[in-house]
């Protein structure tokens, strides 16, 4: 049994002030836990006579109860740190992992391909080694390793696009995320409650995005979207994705979302900053990017597909240590020719629909 007079001169120390403890601890406890008679009843100065001299049976229950909610509330923040940087060991474990698993994937596929023999024709002396014809765009395992290698960390690109989130945050249905790689906006989506879905072209991506519990279909996108019911999306958003078309098949997937949008729907699309140089060596470090797209080209595409409303919003400027020092108009247009931002989306909507 604990000493009372240990708890007494324990429970008389005071005790240190938080931000959800104002009172003193022994106060606190003395309130609650110490009889009291209240005035007015018959005999009241009598039960409070005999409450003074029968003080001693709880005269030290007040610290008590003092120390063991002091203990009470260390033991439940101590409880609440640990497993807050639990469940951020095992939030970063699992980024690792898919990490991990994307990697492996594009390895195995990658080896895959390198192993695949080639195919022979037979010959007057025996069969002999027949060229493989050229592939009409890089293999699946190849362009996966580009990605990995140079279009930046998931959660760098994650912080970009989530700038975009608000646009289609309240659209009139679901958003299609069309070339969703990796899934980066569909789980930004998601966190938000808002329904989407992907296509991507490169069945790697497809099939690690679906493995993550993401809605992703495989083909081709102007195919993939082609089916979709008229009016049955809220949003089509397209990042990095239109540098690798041309001016026809660009129009072509304009006119597809406007007949795939609901009226009031958005149409998001990201691309190469045509208008800074610096961003040019970015386009041209794919290989299979096809042609630059002006934002003013890409804007007036928008408008003969049928979108109204049209803007332009300029993204991912460079660090102030890599740009000229403005200290005149023409530093300025040179930074604005030279290091502009790197990249710019065109944002659109479909009319609303007449009262």
């Amino acid at each position: 049994m604990a000493d009372p007079a240990a708890i007494a001169e324990a429970g008389s120390a005071p005790a240190p002030q938080t931000e959800t403890d104002l009172l003193d601890p022994v106060r606190r406890a003395e309130t609650y836990g110490t009889p009291s008679v209240p005035e007015g009843p018959r005999l009241a100065t009598l039960k409070k006579t005999l409450l003074r001299g029968l003080r001693f049976l709880w005269r030290d229950q007040a610290p008590f109860n003092a120390l063991t909610l002091e203990a009470f509330h260390r033991l439940r923040h101590e409880s609440e740190a640990r497993f807050a940087a639990l469940r951020e060991r095992i939030a970063g474990i699992e980024r690792e992992l898919s990490e991990t698993r994307r990697r492996a994937a594009i390895q195995d596929a990658r080896f895959a391909l390198l192993e695949t023999p080639a195919r022979r024709a037979e010959g007057p002396t025996g069969p002999s080694p027949e060229p493989p014809a050229p592939a009409a765009e890089l293999p699946a395992a190849v362009y996966s390793l580009f990605e990995e290698r140079f279009r930046g960390a998931p959660e760098s690109i994650a912080e970009n696009q989530g700038f975009y989130v608000s646009f289609v945050r309240g659209a009139p249905g679901p958003v299609l995320d069309v070339g969703c790689g990796r899934g980066e906006f569909l789980r930004l989506l998601g966190q938000e409650g808002i329904p989407a879905s992907g296509i991507e072209s490169n069945a790697i991506s497809a099939r690690l995005c679906r493995e993550a519990g993401l809605e992703v279909e495989h083909g081709d996108a102007m195919v993939l979207l082609s089916e979709r019911r008229s009016e049955s999306l809220g949003a089509v958003v397209a990042f990095q994705v239109v540098e690798h078309w041309t001016a026809s098949q660009i129009f072509s997937f304009l006119r597809e979302a406007r007949r795939a949008l609901a009226p009031d729907g958005v149409l998001i699309a990201e691309t190469v900053n045509t208008d800074s140089l610096s961003a040019l060596r970015a386009f041209f470090l794919d290989p299979t990017h096809v042609a630059p797209v002006p934002p003013a080209a890409l804007t007036f595409l928008a408008g003969a597909a049928g979108f109204a409303d049209t803007r332009v919003e300029y993204r991912a400027p460079l660090p102030v240590s890599e740009r000229l020092a403005e200290t005149t108009e023409n530093d300025v247009k040179l930074n604005r020719l030279l290091f502009g931002p790197q990249d710019y989306a065109l944002i659109a909507r479909v009319p609303a629909r007449e009262a």
